[in-house]
């Protein structure tokens, strides 16, 4: 055995398979041949060694070689220490502590070391059957049952707090809760590449709803979709209609079938499922053409929300909206877009568009004109949840109107508070004739000569830079530095 015991150190992942598969099915022979055998246990704890090794042979001799002799080893070992007296063994304990499915085989006991140095419980055929069964359930998912219901810790909290964000009432910053499962860890098994695609899918749609304003979740979201991939073949497959899983359910519901799907524990909760009448099985759960369908949807989805809220937005169509026959603004229908909660995606372009039109004007343009058009652009900036890409624009926008516009005092002794009817007020201002006129504001003034004057301007304008530099000042940090370097 110790011959042997050395070839196994050699057989790690990535290993040439002319050199790797001879040993790897060798072992494999010698277990099935005896899987209750005197070397029984040692051998096993060989191939859970080398099953590392086996993941990269999807689909070949050597795959179905490892999955079989383990299986029976399992059955066999299990009924030879029936009775064993141990309270408890210790794969139980790394499938608490599992995180990824080729680091949580790495917990398996060491083979190198003397077999007499084992403790009892190592050396029980018990311990080696829930290895046996672990190592066969990492390389081919749903191909051996008894594997304990336990959902490590980790797993546990992922799921909670996927829950929460997915659910729109995060615990915490969402970025990170969906910043973790962002990329795929290295050397996937079948499940845990089936998990990873799961989970983004989940997770797409929140990430790209503009609730989180950092870029670099997405563009980790979309490169780590892009990696797995080629994993995933374009190709048809023999599953019958209705045999892939539905996700009917949320997206919550979805992510923790996701993270079911990264340990052996949680995959036994879904085969539960399976066996109980609902839910997929895990052969359908890990079809990469189910998988790939997944993937490029969750991609695709976050390119388009990179493009929509981080990217530049056409607003020429909305020409025939906010402007009427004769060149002047329509002033109703654009600042009843200012109104924010009614329609987020048409309030931003309408900030925007305003931006853009101001701009446009230049200091030349109707005085009218470009005074609604930066008051509009300021209210925008200090009620709007604006995306990145929008908010960006107009602070540019509003930097450049803040070096034309006077600070200090004026006659307006009351300041310039703001009032419940601005965008009314704002409407009036540009036709005067409008009705009905804005009501009293807790007993303030506030005519056109308020919003009109220089200071007030400028204080909106003020404010409104100071409030997309405070909403996006990671975001604005970030790009400074890429435009530095």
């Amino acid at each position: 055995m110790s011959e042997l015991i050395e070839k196994w150190d050699g057989v790690t992942a990535g290993a040439a398979p002319d050199e790797a598969d001879p040993v790897v099915l060798e072992c494999a022979r010698l277990l099935a041949a005896e899987p209750d055998g005197e070397q029984a246990v040692l051998l096993t704890f060989g191939l859970v060694s080398m099953a590392r090794y086996v993941l990269g042979r999807r689909g070949t001799a050597v795959e179905r070689a490892v999955v079989d002799a383990l299986g029976a080893a399992a059955e066999a070992m299990d009924e030879q220490g029936r009775g064993c007296g141990h309270e408890a063994h210790p794969y139980t304990d790394s499938l608490e502590e599992w995180d990824t499915d080729v680091d949580g085989l790495l917990d398996a006991t060491d083979v190198e070391i003397p077999f007499d140095e084992w403790d009892a419980a190592e050396a029980c055929p018990r311990n080696a059957a829930g290895w046996a069964r672990t190592a066969a359930d990492v390389i081919l998912p749903g191909s051996t049952d008894g594997i304990p219901e336990i959902i490590p810790e980790d797993h546990q909290r992922y799921i909670r707090s996927l829950d929460s964000v997915l659910n729109d009432y995060p615990n915490g910053d969402p970025f990170w809760d969906l910043d973790i499962h962002a990329g795929p860890p290295g050397d996937l098994s079948r499940a845990a590449l089936a998990g990873y695609v799961v989970v983004a899918h989940a997770n797409c749609w929140y990430a790209g709803s503009g609730r989180i304003r950092q870029r670099s979740l997405l563009d980790d979201m979309i490169e780590g979709l892009e990696t797995v991939l080629p994993q995933l073949p374009d190709e048809a497959c023999a599953h019958e209609d209705g045999e892939h899983p539905a996700l009917r359910s949320g997206s919550a519901e979805q992510a923790s079938e996701g993270i079911h799907l990264q340990s052996p524990g949680g995959r036994t909760v879904l085969r539960e499922e399976h066996a109980d009448g609902y839910g997929a099985s895990l052969e359908a759960w890990t079809c990469t053409t189910f998988l790939r369908t997944l993937a490029v949807e969750a991609r695709d989805h976050l390119r388009e929300s990179v493009d929509r809220l981080f990217g530049t937005r056409e607003t020429a169509h909305l020409d025939q909206v906010y402007l009427r026959p004769d060149g002047r603004l329509d002033i109703d229908s654009l600042s009843e877009r200012h109104v924010p909660f009614k329609d987020e995606t048409a309030s931003e372009e309408a900030a925007l568009w305003a931006a853009r039109r101001y701009e446009q004007l230049g200091p030349d343009g109707p005085a009218l004109d470009r005074t609604v058009l930066l008051l509009l652009m300021g209210t925008a900036a200090d009620s709007l949840e604006m995306s990145y890409g929008i908010a960006r624009e107009i602070l540019g926008i509003l930097r450049t109107a803040a070096t034309t516009l006077p600070g200090g005092a004026c006659d307006h002794a009351d300041g310039h508070e703001r009032t419940s009817d601005r965008l009314a007020r704002i409407a009036r201002l540009y036709v005067p004739d409008a009705d009905p006129a804005p009501g009293p504001d807790s007993g303030q003034g506030f005519g056109s000569e308020v919003l009109t004057c220089p200071v007030h301007l400028a204080e909106v304008v003020t404010k409104g830079i100071a409030e997309i530099e405070g909403q996006f000042e990671e975001e604005l940090e970030a790009e400074e530095e890429r435009l530095a370097g």
